[in-house]
């Protein structure tokens, strides 16, 4: 029999968010499916308008403003907007050179003014400079091991090159009117740093580092006074797990750590400063959701902004107007911009601005679980009744050191809609909910974590009718990893199991990743498990207990977790006599990991879900053979 899924309109997703120097304008891309596009929201009063730019209708120069997920956008004051693109192969692989191009809206989409081809690029981002000048800095990731810095200029038919800096520089702010860049640069060892490059004089230097194991990056700062925040990971300055702020105001001194913004449970960070730099807009995940706050850099008074539900990212954009303009995303929200303004009487408030029609997105509520070392913390789709659905799915996010949030989830969104309910807890390891929290997993990747999925996918199929399915464990990424060491250490417990980009072992992962990701496993000396443990945690030695239908996806140009580890474990169940299409579903997209884990491929996406919907009633016809 075969399920009919249900008829959702896309799934849109903004994301890439930039402000003009004078803040009038914003640029994001849209995305839905396998289509993006450019959008240009106007900040000024009363309320944030939207506006599609997609080049339509354009005879001349459209071909050349390409769109899709590793461009970049920056509008610049008058309202025109230049876009960065990175060149991939016929394959969707890096090619290594990029594009630059500058367009003005019309009456019916863009037209091309000047475009710049970009030598020796795999990635890119562009700043606005400060001031009337319509002018920009463009820096690039050239490889692992270089970038560099062009000046843009509209008046110019070539780029200017300023500066060519060892490592990978990331982040960026102004540090004056538009002469000093203050960037976030990764050199050797894959440690952060804040730098300081002067334009003029094309020259860098150091500027913000805590010490040599530490994560130092610069967050904000304000030109006109001179306050600057920063974050350092370093373990005296670290609590509960998330990076500590420090704050230098103006008149010099050292970097200060203010209690008051450091003390608190919730993972704080700096977004933007006001005009004046004597307030700072800080975000707040505490759990699964996200708040804003504005700390007084004058009094040391932190006073929280009411806002719906939901979660919270940068850039921010703190206007000469007094409103701050925020991304702003929840389960039933697509990802939108929000406005915070202060209101005579009330205080602080902000409103979301839908953008998206009338869909009738699916809710989620928080709940509390019971596990094995305290409570834990789930977003739940399902309603009241999410227990007694047919069909269950235990969804494990990736990380380890990471967190589900209290935001629109395309897939989830679709396995809702499709009758299946979804848990998706917040088990130990993950982020915003404390040290305690947290770091039992550090070092120790499939223990305590996958002692509290154990236990909740028991608690689960205990409280549910005997009649009904067991849950269904899907994970992607590490979560991709967890879910296939649950499926085999309790393999009755589960009536399916779908591993989205997952790797097989530590040591694996070790083995086959390149960059950062082999330095991070190095770091935590998880490459050298005892061969005790590391039996019972390497999926390869571990799957011959597999006794679920079994849906393993990844993409071929996966940069995070090869396609190898997904190979390696299709092969290992091969020898054991496993049967594709039977005992197992094996599939590879054209996708990278970030593609993968959050199922942007349509076909991807309908798979998970039709196996999803499917996996029950195969293993219960397997047990009737049997």
């Amino acid at each position: 029999m075969t399920e009919t899924l249900p008829d959702l309109p896309p799934m849109p997703s903004r994301f890439g968010f930039a402000f003009s120097a004078d803040g009038r304008w914003a640029t994001c891309l849209r995305s839905a499916q396998d289509s993006v596009v450019l959008e240009r929201w106007d900040l000024t009063w009363p309320r944030p308008s939207l506006r599609t730019l997609d080049g339509a209708g354009l005879p001349d120069g459209a071909a050349d403003l390409t769109i899709d997920r590793r461009s970049g956008a920056l509008p610049l004051n008058d309202g025109r907007v230049l876009v960065v693109r990175p060149a991939v192969g016929e394959h969707g692989e890096p090619a290594g050179h990029g594009t630059l191009v500058a367009a003005e809206p019309t009456a019916t989409g863009l037209r091309i003014v000047r475009s710049w081809p970009v030598p020796r690029m795999l990635a890119g981002f562009l700043l606005a400079a400060p001031g009337q000048a319509q002018t920009a800095v463009l820096v690039v990731v050239e490889n692992e091991r270089h970038s560099r810095i062009w000046r843009v200029s509209l008046s110019s038919p070539v780029l200017e090159p300023v500066l060519r800096i060892p490592g990978v520089l990331s982040g960026g702010v102004w540090a004056d009117e538009g002469r000093t860049l203050a960037l976030d640069h990764d050199g050797a060892g894959h440690r952060t740093e804040g730098i300081l490059v002067d334009l003029r004089e094309r020259a860098w230097r150091p500027f913000w580092s805590v010490s040599d194991t530490s994560s130092d990056r610069i967050a904000a700062y304000s030109p006109r006074s001179g306050a600057l925040a920063v974050t350092t990971t370093t373990p005296g300055a670290q609590q509960r797990g998330a990076p500590q702020i420090g704050l230098r105001l103006p008149g010099g001194g050292p970097v200060r750590f203010p209690e008051i913004l450091n003390r608190s449970a919730a993972y704080r960070a700096p977004l933007a400063f006001d005009v004046s730099g004597e307030r700072l807009l800080v975000r707040e995940i505490a759990g699964a959701t996200a708040r804003l706050a504005v700390y007084a850099t004058g009094s040391d008074r932190i006073t929280p902004v009411p806002g719906p539900a939901g979660m919270l990212w940068g850039p921010a954009r703190w206007g000469g107007d007094g409103r701050m303009h925020v991304r702003f995303s929840a389960p039933h929200q697509p990802p939108t911009l929000a406005t915070v303004r202060r209101r005579a009487r009330s205080g602080w408030d902000m409103a979301a601005h839908p953008s998206d029609g009338a869909a009738a997105w699916r809710h989620a509520e928080l709940v509390e679980l019971s596990g094995p070392a305290g409570p834990i913390e789930a977003i739940v789709y399902g309603g009241p009744g999410w227990r007694d659905r047919p069909r269950l799915v235990l969804a494990l996010h990736g990380g380890p050191l990471s967190a589900w949030r209290y935001e629109f989830e395309p897939l989830f969104q679709y396995l809702a809609a499709s009758g299946v309910s979804v848990v998706a807890p917040n088990y130990r390891g993950s982020t915003g909910y404390g040290d305690d929290h947290l770091r039992p997993v550090l070092g120790d990747w499939g223990g305590p974590d996958l002692d509290d999925v154990v236990h909740l996918g028991n608690a689960i199929a205990h409280g549910r009718d005997i009649a009904l399915p067991r849950p269904i464990v899907l994970g992607a990424s590490y979560g991709g990893y967890l879910a296939l060491l649950a499926a085999c250490r309790t393999p009755d417990l589960w009536s399916g199991c779908a591993a989205l980009a997952p790797f097989t072992s530590a040591s694996g992962l070790h083995s086959t990743a390149t960059g950062i990701v082999r330095d991070r496993v190095s770091q935590l000396n998880l490459s050298r498990v005892p061969d005790e443990q590391d039996g019972r945690r390497d999926v390869l030695r571990a799957c011959a207990a597999l006794a679920a239908p079994l849906l393993v996806a990844h993409g071929v140009r996966d940069e995070v977790v090869p396609v190898e580890q997904s190979r390696a474990l299709r092969r290992r169940l091969l020898e054991l006599g496993r049967t594709e299409g039977v005992d197992f579903d094996y599939l590879e997209t054209a996708d990278d990991h970030n593609g993968v884990v959050q199922a942007w491929s349509p076909v991807l996406r309908e798979a998970v879900v039709r196996f999803c919907l499917t996996a029950g009633r195969a293993l219960a016809l397997d047990k009737e053979r049997r």
